[in-house]
């Protein structure tokens, strides 16, 4: 089965790909009679898989695929506790043999994330909680004893799955989308930014005029024009180097804004414009959340009530995951660290 991005630029087949996602996925109209909006469509990526969908399936597609054709047999993953790449990582990597290991920063306490992590515990994740938010130094320890163990190095995926490999899971959503719709604008949860990239740079491939609004909902240090620079040379190379015929794409090509004003007062910190957003968004009939989605679709929100989007064709990215969240474990098997964050957020 070959994907969107095959289909356009042929070559790009060479790359190892996992095909655990359920592509398409559905673009649904939304009724906006309320709403300054005149065209609203969401982009269900909440349903990219079953298992456990969200944006972070299409970037494990490949780096999963790479996984698989070197025989790796363990991957190693960073997030805080309650990421939701982490676990979409736990989740497929186990669903085809591989034994996943995740590096853990600390949050605010949730109920999502005490949920996340014991689903983490259920699935058997090997645990490696930090106390700082930089894991290279365990990650390097972890790359030298799984090396030992198994004879081969482990995978490692980088926080988010945003790299130029994970990106071009998104160029090829670009491309899916084009077919699909040409909307004027789409927005967004800016993480890691892989998504957002990948989805400009594929806008630019297709020479359609579709913006991306990227929400910034990590720290400055995580998702700034640094990274957006960096990350879309190397997809754009990436591409290239498979593909003589994608085209050499320049930063000035690419319609990506980094929408600032969402993010404080932190990471996962429930806001009162994300709440409102994730409420009217579940009248709506669409489940979001508060720490990606909820602040992206806010920031929608208060761009269309500032007459920003009238007369626009806007799609949301829907990047959160609508499956079942995976059984839990046992409390009683968790390091202590996460036992006592598991017990913080009763």
């Amino acid at each position: 089965m070959s994907g969107t991005l095959e289909r356009h630029f042929p070559a790009t087949a060479s790359l190892p790909r996992a095909h655990i996602a359920d592509l398409p996925t559905p673009v649904d109209h939304i009724a906006t009679t309320h709403l300054p909006i005149t065209r609203l469509s969401i982009k269900r990526d909440d349903l990219t898989s079953p298992a456990y969908g969200g944006n972070k399936v299409r970037k494990l597609e490949f780096f999963l695929g790479q996984a698989l054709a070197e025989h790796r047999r363990t991957v190693v993953t960073f997030g805080a506790y309650g990421s939701n790449h982490a676990l979409a990582t736990a989740v497929h990597a186990r669903a085809l043999g591989i034994e996943p290991h995740a590096i853990l920063t600390p949050q605010v306490p949730t109920a999502y994330a005490r949920a996340t992590v014991l689903a983490h515990a259920g699935l058997g994740t090997v645990f490696h909680p930090i106390e700082g938010h930089d894991g290279s130094r365990e990650a390097e320890r972890l790359r030298v004893e799984l090396r030992a163990r198994d004879a081969c190095e482990p995978l490692v995926i980088p926080m988010g799955g945003s790299s130029a490999l994970g990106a071009i899971g998104f160029v090829d959503a670009a491309l899916e989308l084009i077919e699909q719709a040409r909307p004027d604008v789409v927005y967004l949860a800016g993480g890691t930014l892989g998504t957002a990239v990948g989805l400009a740079v594929g806008f630019a491939a297709a020479g359609a005029s579709t913006r991306v609004v990227a929400v910034r909902v990590t720290p400055a240090t995580v998702a700034n024009e640094a990274v957006i620079t960096r990350l879309a040379s190397d997809t754009i190379e990436l591409l290239r180097n498979h593909e003589p015929s994608f085209p050499a794409l320049a930063l000035s090509d690419l319609a990506l804004t980094l929408r600032e004003g969402f993010y404080e007062p932190g990471y996962a910190e429930v806001t009162p414009a994300a709440t409102s957003a994730v409420a009217l968004a579940r009248e709506l009939g669409v489940k979001l959340e508060t720490t990606y989605t909820g602040r992206a679709f806010a920031a929608l929100l208060a761009d269309a009530a500032e007459g920003k989007l009238v007369d626009a064709d806007v799609v949301f990215w829907d990047t959160y995951n609508s499956a079942p969240m995976p059984p839990p474990g046992r409390e009683d098997s968790l390091p202590l660290v996460l036992l006592d964050f598991v017990a913080s957020c009763r």
